[in-house]
Parts: structure tokens; sequence; C-alpha cells
């Protein structure tokens, strides 16, 4: 099979896991806005499955570089990477369902700020995996710096509702015990940014030299 067309076979499976992704972070924010503990079961249900898919590409990747020229090896390694960042991206999201769950049973409420500033970091996640699959099935241009861009501006959001949520704690206008669990859900987004950050680096250097 031509080294082309196996390139983007293989990119095509990403687009998959990714599209897969979109609807993971879809089902997450349900979970968070209508804090409903079947979609928590809906969104471990989502997990398994599609970690045990990537975990099957990356162990075709493995298979794919035995007896190949250097060349071929190192393609096999930078698409084995990207799967190791899908993983990560794919488990760390669905860790958000611990931090739901706690918040679910012990029914702790979140100030409509924290509502609103939550559920506009989820729809800017699904924004830049939307942006990740176009990438991955027609190539980047300048949409590479545009998703990095979104990327960093997601983290610095992050880091920005962090402190704005210590002020509002400190004004008693949220409930303490809302906190950490606020804290915890913005870690892990930090987190997702920044495999996704790798994953378009690893595609712009496939899709510039083998694309």
């Amino acid at each position: 099979m031509p080294k082309e067309l196996r390139t983007r076979e293989q990119l095509a499976e990403c687009a998959l896991i990714v599209e897969q992704l979109v609807d993971v972070v879809g089902t997450a924010k349900k979970a968070f806005i209508c804090q409903r503990g079947q979609l928590l079961i809906q969104l471990n249900n989502q997990q398994d499955p599609l970690c045990r898919k990537i975990v099957s590409f990356m162990g075709k990747m493995n298979e794919l570089s035995t007896g190949k020229t250097e060349g071929e090896r190192e393609l096999c390694f930078r698409l084995h990477s990207i799967f190791t960042h899908l993983l990560i991206i794919t488990e760390t999201t669905c860790r958000l369902e611990e931090v739901l769950q706690k918040q679910i049973n012990n029914r702790v409420l979140f100030s409509d700020k924290a509502i609103s500033q939550l559920s506009c970091l989820f729809d800017k996640q699904t924004e830049i995996l939307s942006n990740l699959t176009d990438i991955i099935r027609n190539g980047g241009g300048e949409i590479y710096q545009q998703i990095l861009d979104e990327c960093k501006k997601l983290g610095k959001l992050c880091l920005q509702f962090a402190t704005e949520h210590e002020t509002r704690l400190v004004e008693g206008l949220c409930f303490p015990q809302a906190a950490p669990l606020f804290l915890a859900i913005l870690d892990q987004i930090q987190t997702i940014v920044q495999h996704e950050q790798e994953v378009v680096h690893l595609l712009s250097n496939i899709l510039d030299v083998h694309g």
C-alpha cells in the first residue's frame, strides 16, 4: 500500500476519534448543566470503547513501524504520539465524571457566574476539537495557528476564571464547598488544552511532510 494512502487512512481514524471526543464533551456539558446522574453513566459508557479503540490504533502503529525505513518509522512514531495525546484527552475529559458525581451527590450549587463560565469553556472545547477534525480531514494552512491561538486563549480563560472564582469566594458570592470542584474542572480543561496543542504540532509536521 502506498505510504501516502496509508497515512490518509490513519489520519481518517484520528478524525473519527476526535469526532467522538466532541460527543464526549457534549455529554459532559449536559451532565453539568442538567445535573443528571444518567448522563454521567452515558459519559462513562462513552469512555471505555473509545479508549480501547485508541489503544488498538496505538498497537497498529507499533506493528507498522517494524521493518520500515527511518522515515516511515518516524511517521509511525508521530501518529502513535497523536493517539497517545488523544487517549489522555479522552481520559481527562471523562474524569470530569468523578467531579460532577460529587457535585450531584452532595447537591453542591455553583453560582450563576460559575455555571456561565464553565459552559463557555465547554463550548470553546467543542470548537477546538471540531477544528482539529477539520485539519485532519482537509489539511491545516492558517488553521494550525488559529487553533493554537484558541488553545492559548482557553488556557488563559481557565486561569482568569480561577482568579475570579477566588474573588467571589472571598466576597461570599460562592459556596465554599463549590470551590474545589470548580477548580478541579478548570484544571482538567487546562490539561486537555495542553495535549490538544501537542496534537496540532504533530499534525502540522505530518501533513506538511506527508500530506
